[in-house]
């Protein structure tokens, strides 16, 4: 076979064998794309945990103010109100050791003229002085506080916070539940691929969401998370985002 025979021959070879190639490592090629794509492929569940807690400890606080035109007096009338308000605690089961008392404060008014405008006349003086008490017995202050209105009755001027319920074991409860959400965004993880040629792999990132602290029965949520102080039932919810590699 002479030599442009055999180099025809290779040609049409050639021209017959290469639509095949280009088959061949398209398919190799996509193929290689498809592993590496599914090697980077990840999956993002957030994990949920919720309890029910009742408030261990609890405080209150009130003032009491009186109003005459002579300081004396108007100290005096104090003196007399806080031996009542600390009567009324001790019926109540507190001794004045656990009251925590404030200073003293004393203000100064001054009479004003027919514009509203003040004068260096002393017109009176309002003396008032805070006190505060706290317990792990959060019914006994649930109790104080409802009945306070009784000493308004008997014509002491008293002003009153709303009790605040606190849960002191809180930090041992956020770790306790911080595991049970993230346990949950697995389990979640693992049903999404479940059923699927892919598998869970490993942890790519956690980040912890809102730790939510609301009354019972309460559907109220915030960005920036909350801590209930007002009821003695409590929900504590927490969430986390976790991020699993998908193989």
């Amino acid at each position: 076979m002479s030599t442009a025979r055999l180099n025809f021959f290779w040609l049409i070879i050639f021209g017959m064998t290469m639509p095949v190639a280009v088959v061949l490592s398209t398919n190799l090629a996509r193929r290689s794309f498809e592993r590496v794509k599914i090697r980077d492929q990840t999956i993002t569940v957030k994990g949920y945990a919720e309890r029910s807690i009742s408030a261990d400890r609890a405080t209150w606080s009130a003032g009491i103010v009186t109003r005459q035109p002579v300081m004396k007096d108007a100290y005096a009338e104090l003196e007399n109100q806080r031996k009542r308000l600390l009567a009324f605690l001790a019926e109540h089961g507190f001794k004045s050791a656990d009251v925590d008392l404030n200073p003293v404060h004393i203000e100064t008014q001054f009479t004003r003229d027919a514009k509203g405008v003040q004068t260096n006349t002393i017109e009176g003086y309002v003396v008032r002085q805070w006190v505060q008490i706290a317990s792990g017995d959060v019914a006994a202050i649930a109790k104080v506080a409802r009945d306070a209105s009784d000493l308004i009755g008997e014509g002491i001027e008293l002003d009153g916070n709303p009790p605040q319920y606190l849960y002191t074991k809180l930090d041992e409860l956020k770790l306790e539940m911080l595991g049970e959400s993230t346990k949950n965004a697995r389990d979640r993880a693992e049903k999404l691929v479940s059923g699927s040629p892919s598998s869970l792999g490993a942890l790519r990132s956690a980040s912890q969401g809102v730790f939510q602290i609301t009354p019972a029965f309460s559907t109220e949520v915030s960005d920036e998370g909350m801590n209930d102080t007002s009821s003695i039932q409590k929900i504590v919810k927490a969430v986390v985002t976790l991020e699993y590699a998908i193989e």
